[in-house]
Parts: structure tokens; sequence; C-alpha cells
């Protein structure tokens, strides 16, 4: 049944927009990953190519921690074929083993205590009480699978989201920034206009602070002018900003990336966003040409896309 304000989507439109959740989060932390820590550029230096290098000194394409997390998410929903947090934790620890370049700082603390043997819950609590008013959007990030395999119960999303948050990221914000993301994220791919996605989502989140509905607020003004930290709130202000006032899955990572500050992060977070409105069809092919691996990471998108259909 299609209620008011959905259209009805296609099989391959949906599979379409399951791509472009995935490659559009890896895109955008292609792009923005040179860009990371560096301050907003001009309008007339804009980058708007896989120019690779930065701090990490990446090759053009390659993408970072952000993606490598998101796939550690896929692999266990594919390979467990439900959302188990133990696994997921699980396999967040042997990717922090392998040494990838660069890992969050409070994720890596939460990941070295699991490693020594407490249970993720704890070990997710007690580095939260020892820093508590940190909310870092190590979890934002990540957390697009869920909504995919999901996207047909929004509630449930409403009530995973904070789990797959709190294994590494158990502050409020940090787990309702995740229910957002992934609420609005399922309204697209059930074919909610994209007009009506912003507002529905934030009627939905009544868990939510007052500090993270008034970041959706500013994110509806016309202006914005939030840098993109390492602080979640920023991270989702400023993507959600740019999903609102672009129209194109391009001008919407651009916008982002070239604010500087945690430009990856916020690139993985715009792209998995805008991916599920404009899908992978509306990602410039030159950047999905210049993306590590990208064959690999469809091949992830189909294989979610069937087990969805398979789970409905």
């Amino acid at each position: 049944m299609v209620h008011r304000g959905e259209t009805a989507l296609t099989e391959e439109q949906v599979r379409d927009k399951f791509r472009g959740v995935l490659l559009g989060l890896a895109v955008g932390d292609a792009l923005g990953a040179p860009l990371e820590f560096q301050p907003a550029r001009s309008i007339d230096s804009l980058v708007t190519e896989m120019i690779g290098g930065g701090w990490q000194q990446l090759a053009p394409g390659e993408w970072t921690d952000d993606t490598q997390m998101t796939l550690c998410i896929v692999e266990s929903l594919l390979t467990k074929r439900v959302f188990d947090p133990d696994d997921i934790a699980r396999r967040f620890v042997l990717w922090m083993k392998s040494g990838p370049k660069d890992i969050g700082l409070h994720t890596g603390r939460v990941l070295e205590a699991i490693r020594h043997g407490d249970p993720w819950e704890e070990a997710s609590r007690d580095i939260q009480d020892l820093y508590p008013d940190n909310a870092s959007n190590g979890s934002l990030m990540r957390c697009a699978p869920l909504a995919l395999l999901f996207y047909r119960h929004p509630e449930v999303l409403q009530s995973l989201s904070p789990v797959l948050s709190r294994i590494t990221h158990s502050h409020p914000d940090c787990e309702q920034a995740c229910v957002f993301l992934n609420v609005a994220i399922a309204l697209l791919l059930l074919g909610k206009r994209p007009s009506d996605v912003i507002e529905e989502t934030y009627e939905l989140c009544d868990a939510a602070s007052p500090d993270l509905k008034a970041r959706i607020g500013r994110a509806m003004e016309p202006r914005n002018a939030t840098a993109p930290t390492g602080h979640v709130l920023d991270t989702l202000e400023v993507a959600i900003w740019s999903y609102l006032h672009t129209h194109s899955f391009e001008a919407a990572v651009i916008a982002v990336v070239n604010r500087g500050a945690d430009a990856d992060t916020v690139g993985a977070v715009t792209g998995a966003l805008a991916g599920a409105r404009y899908g992978l069809s509306g990602i410039p092919q030159r950047w999905i040409l210049a993306l590590k691996e990208a064959e690999y990471l469809l091949n992830y998108a189909d294989r979610l896309f069937e087990l969805a259909q398979a789970s409905a």
C-alpha cells in the first residue's frame, strides 16, 4: 500500500538507491579525506575531484575508516543474516588489529577495552563514563547499512540504531543521530518525497535531545556556517543542510567536504543520505570510476539488497 506522500518505487529503483547509499558513502569519504583537518575552502578553490593526499597520504579514490567500519557492519549482516552486535564488535576489533591508517580516538579506546576482554556493552559504557561529554561522530559515519536491511521497518530502526551506535558510542546524541540518519534513509527508500523526509523523520525521533532538535531546525535555514567538526551534531546538521539546500548528489557532497574540518566523515554521512535520495545513477560516473574497489562495494550493495528483500 502506498501512503500519501509516497511514490511506489520499482525494485530496480530501490536497488539503485541501495547502491547509492553504500557507494555514495564511500565517494563522500574518499572525496573528503584529503581535506580532513583543513580550513574551509573559498568558492574559487573548491575540490571537486578525487585528488588523494591529505595527512594520511591517500591514493586518489581511497577511502578511510568511515567506509572500512561500514563494511564491517555490512559483512556481519550478510554473514549472520540478522543484526548481531556481538559479531559486529568482534569484526571492529579484528579491523583495528589490521592496522588501519586512522581510527577515531574514542572508537580506539573502546575497541582496546574490548580487545582486552571487556564485553562491548561494558567497554562502551566505561569509556563514556570517563569522558561523559564526548559525543563524537564515529558511530554516525557507519550506521547506514542497518537502514538498508530494515528500510521497510522504520520502527525497528528506532530501536536497533541506538544499539549499533552503543557498540562504541553510547552518548545519547550519538545514538539518536544514528536513529535520525537511518530513519531518513529508510523513508527515502520507501519512496517518501525528499522534501518531506527530514520533517517526517524529526516527528518520529521522540527521544532526540533538545540540542539535536535545534540542530535540525538550524539545518532548515537558508544559510549555514557550521563547521563539520568531529562532534556528532555538527556533522548531522551540516549533512542535513546540504541534503535540503542542494539539488544533486554532486552539489551536496562538494558543499560539505569543502568546509574542511572532519571532511571525510561529513562527506560519508552526506554521501549516504544523498545516495538514498539520488541513487547510484545520480552519482557522477567520474567519481565511481576513480573510487577504490567500486565493484566490490557494488557487489555488497546488491547482496544487502537481496537479503533485505528476502527478510521482508
